[in-house]
């Protein structure tokens, strides 16, 4: 558990507030929206038994809210830095940030800190992330059209 609070929360946040004082709006709008999709869905896919966080505490919703709230939080808010404040084709954006989050995932399975039943495989991990960093980008478009974004 200390790997994951360390890797997936600590590490993370340090970056995080190097962004917010770069981008502060970006904590105020998309930073809660990813929060909120990462909560969703892990604590859907572990309470349906799709997949396990290792070690799991005794607390269900202690296995990934260090994760929900720390890498993939920040993860959403360096994406939408990158998709609104930087000159990036936004394709290399999306590969960047799924390739990335697929890839740390893959890792996690490889080190057994993850393991996924039967059911479940890293391709809907990917169509997931792919589906995630969808809705980020199309709200963060939508802040830019309503020029809360510059």
């Amino acid at each position: 558990m200390t790997l994951i609070i360390l890797t997936g929360f600590v590490l993370p946040w340090i970056t995080g507030i190097y962004l917010y004082r770069k981008a502060p709006k970006i904590f105020y709008t998309t930073a809660p929206i990813t929060a909120l999709i990462a909560v969703v869905f892990n604590q859907a896919g572990i309470q349906l038994g799709l997949w396990k966080v290792h070690p799991m505490p005794g607390v269900m919703l202690l296995d990934s809210i260090f994760l929900d709230l720390g890498i993939f939080t920040i993860a959403g808010a360096w994406f939408t830095y990158f998709y609104v404040y930087k000159n990036i084709k936004p394709i290399w954006i999306y590969c960047l940030f799924i390739g990335g989050m697929a890839g740390l995932e893959g890792f996690a399975l490889l080190i057994e800190t993850l393991s996924y039943n039967e059911d479940w495989n890293f391709f809907y991990t990917f169509l997931m992330y792919v589906g995630g960093f969808l809705v980020i980008g199309r709200i963060s478009k939508v802040l830019k059209k309503l020029h809360v974004f510059p």
